[in-house]
């Protein structure tokens, strides 16, 4: 609490402030805090965002544990010892409204795609 001090709260936003630090020392979230001491949620949120625009208290609480991490190499391959028939070789179904369906065993080239979509394929 940088420019505010105690004295400048009211006796609720006190009493919030002192709720948030407890929470924060048991490293659980407010919301989980307010559940286990059987607080009304809804009435200290409120206070807590007071508390927020007032520039007391962040508007989020920082959360440790592990860094973020990047991408998962992804490596797809056929699957070993499957025997892919003709009904089970579809790879793409395009399905319009008025009923029509048409089946590829794989994906289309995107500019026959294209083309059939904005009716340019007799």
């Amino acid at each position: 609490m940088s420019k505010w001090n105690l004295e400048a709260l009211n006796e609720r936003e006190r009493a919030c402030l002192g709720h948030l630090e407890q929470a924060k020392r048991l490293g659980m979230s407010f919301s989980r805090y307010c559940r286990e001491k059987d607080l009304s949620l809804h009435q200290w949120a409120w206070i807590k965002r007071v508390l927020v625009r007032k520039g007391v208290v962040s508007e989020r609480r920082q959360i440790e544990g592990p860094e973020a991490v990047g991408f998962a190499p992804v490596r797809i391959a056929p699957a070993a010892g499957r025997i892919a028939t003709t009904a089970a070789a579809t790879g793409c179904r395009i399905r319009h409204p008025s009923g029509w369906t048409i089946e590829c065993a794989g994906y289309p080239e995107v500019s026959w795609l294209s083309a059939l979509m904005s009716g340019a394929v007799p």
